[in-house]
């Protein structure tokens, strides 16, 4: 693999904070050497504070072999404003999770976490048409999640999350894109969800509470992860425990994983 890399390698990068947690390095270059490609094309961790993001993504303008991003949290809103053009589906969503260079230093970003989630849990066998979905987060996953159960059509959306406001305004957005699907923001007693989600960042901690409390869990039936590590969090242990279907948050970006690489232009 070293002695692949050479001066005309593209980098291709990471960017989070923390990053020593992201299995997408790994992933890619092993994809990138089946290809025959690594050395083209190399993936690189970064670790970028939120403070510091800015400047960084002005920097990349100027690295002319830098080829790409994954852009994961704290950062995918942001990103959506420091981009020099958006894709529809990232100007829908208000965030970004992959950027690539253009020649000219142009900055383009897309968003494929909605897409990668739902395929995800296709790739196990389960369809989000026609399910009752308990969706808990409101940042950039979660609205590219939101976006993506509707597109696909599910019967109904209960979003959930601790920051009110950002709630309210995932649920209007979702509801002017697709007026005919029930969203709501409200759990009842005898609220029933075929599938519960969390798309926040809530169990990559030892001591993080859980994002879905611990009587609700009983009224869902299959829970599911967007957590990537640890890949069994303390929401998928209860969840078991209590005998109902989990599914982890490594299907999500192994689903993505090629479209990343095409969009960053490592086919």
């Amino acid at each position: 693999m070293l002695a692949s890399i050479t001066g005309n390698t593209k980098i291709l990068g990471v960017i989070a904070d923390p990053v020593s947690q992201a299995r997408t390095p790994a992933m890619a270059n092993r994809l990138l050497d089946e290809r025959g490609r690594l050395g083209d094309f190399v993936m690189l961790p970064m670790q970028v504070s939120a403070e510091d993001f800015p400047a960084f993504i002005t920097g990349l303008r100027a690295l002319k072999n830098f080829g790409g991003a994954v852009v994961s949290m704290p950062h995918k809103a942001v990103a959506a404003h420091l981009a020099d053009e958006l894709t529809p589906n990232a100007r829908l969503v208000g965030a970004v999770n992959v950027i690539r260079r253009n020649g000219d230093g142009r900055l383009i970003g897309t968003m494929l976490d909605g897409e990668g989630f739902v395929a995800g849990l296709a790739g196990a066998g389960y369809s989000v048409k026609d399910a009752h979905i308990l969706l808990v987060g409101a940042g950039g996953a979660a609205s590219a999640i939101a976006f993506a159960l509707a597109k696909h059509g599910c019967a109904s959306l209960c979003i959930q999350n601790r920051t009110p406001d950002r709630v309210s305004a995932l649920s209007e957005r979702v509801r002017h894109a697709y007026p005919q699907l029930e969203v709501t923001t409200a759990i009842h007693e005898t609220s029933h969800y075929d599938i519960a989600i969390n798309a926040t960042s809530l169990g990559m901690k030892p001591n993080d509470e859980l994002p879905i409390a611990n009587p609700l869990i009983r009224h869902c039936d299959l829970v599911a992860e967007c957590v990537i590590a640890p890949e069994m969090t303390p929401l998928l242990q209860e969840a078991s425990g209590q005998g109902k279907v989990i599914h982890t948050g490594v299907p999500m970006l192994a689903a993505q994983m090629h479209l990343m690489l095409a969009f960053m232009g490592a086919e």
